[in-house]
């Protein structure tokens, strides 16, 4: 007598389901992107002025805060009136700070700017 035993081998699907997880019932966990990072932190020191001691920050990267780390007191901030730098960017609208040095950093006001006292 010639026996065929079937339910002792696994069927095809069930071995691309094993192998895969394809054809199975239960959810698959999707892999997740990272989180866009908050803010940044940088360096006065480390940021590159033109020649009117201005720098623009354009916050293309959609970050929400920008820590300044600098021992320079603020000496004035605000809202720009009117204004292109001597690198050309047009900042009119931007927010501003000038530190005691002269030096004037202008962010975008979608932007939180921190400036931790040591």
């Amino acid at each position: 007598m010639n026996a065929n035993r079937a339910d002792d081998r696994p069927n095809l699907a069930d071995l691309v389901r094993d192998l895969t997880g394809v054809g199975t019932t239960e959810p698959q966990a999707l892999p997740t992107a990272p989180a866009a990072p908050s803010g940044a932190a940088l360096k006065l020191a480390d940021l590159i002025s033109d020649p009117n001691g201005e720098i623009v920050f354009f916050n293309d990267s959609g970050f929400r805060t920008l820590e300044i780390e600098t021992d320079l007191a603020v000496r004035a901030r605000g809202q720009a009136e009117r204004h292109v730098t001597a690198s050309g960017d047009d900042v009119t609208g931007f927010n501003y700070v000038t530190f005691d040095n002269g030096m004037t950093l202008y962010f975008e006001e979608t932007l939180d700017l921190l400036l931790p006292t040591s």
